[in-house]
């Protein structure tokens, strides 16, 4: 993008590389607090209502922070520490395939989006129970690794290698699902917004490959309508190499001209 170019020639030198260590850190933090009692989970989700009816300003900011679950035993906390590791993975990925500045813009456009989403659906729905946590930050960093990674390889139960496109494929169905399946027009902006930053960034590519999946399309087509063509029709009976693929075609001269004859009228005559 021409624009990210430009801006990191002006402010590439505030990117903070590894940013996704630091959040995870900061969870992790979180997380402890939660499990002492130091600090209630209630507190922390982004409520649009909160925000402007209770001034809970702080909600503009912890809602990055939170936990995406806080687990009551071990093994929760296991799965946990998986998702932290795989976040952070996907995240060094795509930072070093784009840069530091870029990923950052990436993730504060996401940032913004969510919270902008989060007032707007709120303004057309009041009474919709919109309660935002991190999930557009897990979602947008995945869309992303799947689409410079799109043959990287996930085991499904530690088992079942499954390439990562395909799990990409289903969160967007489920995505597009939840959007259909939610009862207000708010909470469909609540949903949709987060990865807006997704579709922004991807736009060319995402153009790219739908033209690249038409043009396949066709030629896929124009190479069934051609095996389809009759290349030869008897001159003696109707038969073609279409109707009678078991018969032979043969062109013999007659009177100064080729003229196909078939194995069957061959025998005839």
């Amino acid at each position: 993008m021409v624009v990210l170019k430009r801006l990191e020639k002006k402010f590439g030198h505030w990117a903070v590389p590894n940013v996704i260590l630091y959040l995870v850190i900061s969870q992790l933090v979180v997380y402890a607090l939660l499990l002492t009692g130091m600090m209630s989970f209630a507190t922390m989700p982004l409520i649009p209502a909160a925000v402007i009816q209770e001034q809970q300003f702080w909600r503009l900011i912890t809602f990055i922070i939170a936990p995406p679950y806080v687990p009551a035993g071990a093994f929760g906390g296991l799965f946990l520490a998986i998702f932290w590791y795989i976040l952070w993975m996907m995240s060094g990925a795509i930072e070093a395939a784009w840069g530091s500045f870029h990923f950052n813009c990436y993730l504060l456009l996401g940032i913004f989006l969510t919270i902008l989403g989060a007032f707007i659906g709120y303004w057309i729905s009041p009474m919709a129970p919109i309660v935002i946590f991190p999930n557009f930050l897990y979602i947008s960093v995945f869309f992303a690794f799947a689409v410079l990674n799109p043959n990287f390889e996930f085991y499904l139960f530690f088992v079942l290698p499954v390439k990562v496109k395909w799990f990409a494929y289903f969160s967007a169905a489920l995505l597009l699902f939840e959007v259909f399946t939610v009862s207000t027009l708010g909470e469909r902006v609540v949903i949709l917004m987060p990865v807006m930053n997704f579709v922004l960034f991807f736009r060319a590519t995402l153009m790219q490959s739908f033209r690249s999946s038409q043009r396949r399309k066709q030629f896929q087509a124009q190479s069934i309508e051609r095996s389809e063509q009759v290349l030869h029709t008897c001159s003696l009976c109707p038969a073609t190499d279409k109707s009678h693929p078991n018969l032979d075609f043969r062109y013999r001269s007659v009177q100064g001209e080729h003229v196909c004859v078939c194995s069957a009228c061959r025998d005839k005559h």
